[in-house]
């Protein structure tokens, strides 16, 4: 991975996700979570997993339920897996004033959306590859570094750190993604994360 970017300026598509407080409440089934992700009685996490998942209700919305299905779709998730990963990334893009399609596809890249990725050479952990040693106040605010194994804590700090990136940038996104990854591979991650933020709008363009 890299380290995570961020923008600290709303941006044009923040306007619907307000519509986020208008939707209709669910409850997600942590036996599909816990599916998804390998977790077990035994795993070191299983019970932070499980209060974090039986909080009441996540609001669904069109483009979030669109969107959650595009993503179990192509990367072969558990639809009520992807739709709380995607409900995180609207919450946490909404308090931070970032795109979504941009958390979500930054998501894409770093993790194929796996909550449990580490990678064992750069230590990087979960959805969006945080990396510990160099954010210790996003980490510390999103629970600790086990807690960057949950969906909703590490895509909350990984958030913070892109916000942060993106207002070092004055809000330009490839500035800020090649803060993200380093400078040696940033052309072609760059590249990538811009098609995933093209098919994401896409699909959120097809619900209006």
């Amino acid at each position: 991975m890299s380290e995570v970017l961020g923008t600290g300026r709303p941006v044009s598509s923040v306007k619907w996700l307000v519509s986020a407080l208008l939707g209709a409440s669910v409850l997600l089934p942590i036996k599909d979570i816990q599916t998804e992700f390998g977790l077990t009685s035994g795993s070191p996490v299983h019970h932070v997993v499980e209060t974090s998942c039986a909080i009441p209700a996540n609001v669904i919305v069109p483009e979030i339920k669109a969107l959650a299905h595009d993503i179990a779709r192509r990367f072969h998730l558990r639809e009520s897996a992807a739709m709380l990963i995607t409900h995180a990334a609207f919450s946490a893009a909404r308090v931070q004033g970032v795109d979504p399609t941009l958390v979500l596809a930054v998501t894409a890249i770093e993790s194929k959306f796996k909550a449990q990725a580490v990678n064992s050479v750069s230590g990087a952990k979960g959805l969006m590859q945080v990396l510990p040693r160099y954010h210790p106040q996003e980490v510390t605010d999103a629970g600790g570094e086990p807690s960057l194994l949950l969906i909703a804590p590490n895509i909350n700090a990984g958030t913070a750190i892109l916000a942060g990136y993106l207002t070092a940038e004055d809000g330009d996104i490839e500035g800020a993604l090649g803060h993200y990854v380093g400078a040696a591979a940033a052309e072609h991650y760059i590249h990538a994360v811009r098609r995933e933020m093209t098919h994401m709008s896409r699909v959120v363009g097809a619900t209006g």
